[in-house]
């Protein structure tokens, strides 16, 4: 595995100032060649090596009762990170000094950290949809870092963007390239977004933040 520093050197002021700005007038973000280059080369070469591996599960949609796999909506696999190795330990680090920032700066909440690494092959896509689920608020805002190398438009898989509110019909705000190093924020429970189908494997980390819809004290824990 590709070694990385104990700790991930956070983004600039500038870099920081202009998500910020982006999710407060657009509800959306996208940063490329953001994650550091050490950390972008561990998190690859772990996802590649999962895939390789067969460590991957089928991706579903909903939580706890409301889960289930329809393979017409979303059809990709994930692993769950845990932060048991030294890339997730540094990009869960990295991603804490974010969650910080975000607070700082929007006044958010943002409380707990969910992440996972997800792999599109070709022909795999995910429909129109929004990252919050039904019910109590639980992701606010939702993090993707990809993490391939010399994409092009021709692999298609592009990321959808639409803006707060769209209709269906809508024109899109925006189709996102999944290039290396690049990450998106997006307002979880406003901004409707889509995988459009890969013509080639598609590597990254989808995420999300969760505020704390703890009850007297009692946090309500990832599912």
């Amino acid at each position: 595995m590709t070694a990385i520093a104990p700790l991930v050197p956070p983004p600039g002021d500038n870099r920081l100032g202009a998500i910020l700005g982006d999710l407060a007038s657009k509800g959306w973000s996208w940063q490329p060649h953001m994650l550091p280059d050490a950390l972008y080369l561990a998190l690859r070469a772990e996802v590649l090596e999962a895939n390789t591996e067969g460590e991957l599960a089928p991706a579903g949609i909903g939580r706890e009762a409301d889960f289930q796999l329809d393979r017409s909506i979303r059809k990709s696999r994930i692993a769950w990170m845990d932060g048991a190795t030294p890339a997730q330990a540094g990009f869960l680090q990295w991603a804490e000094q974010l969650r910080e920032a975000l607070n700082r700066g929007l006044m958010i909440g943002l409380f707990e950290f969910e992440a996972c690494f997800a792999v599109y092959q070709p022909g795999e896509f995910y429909d129109r949809h929004l990252d919050s689920f039904e019910g109590p608020r639980n992701r606010v805002v939702s993090l993707v870092v990809y993490l391939n190398e010399d994409w092009t438009e021709e692999n298609g898989g592009a990321l959808v963007v639409w803006p707060e509110g769209a209709e269906e019909s809508a024109a899109p705000a925006a189709y996102i390239l999944p290039e290396r190093a690049g990450v998106v924020f997006m307002l979880s429970e406003t901004i409707p977004h889509a995988v459009e189908v890969t013509k080639a494997s598609r590597f990254g980390i989808a995420a999300w933040w969760r505020v704390n819809p703890s009850i007297q004290g009692n946090i309500d824990p990832l599912a």
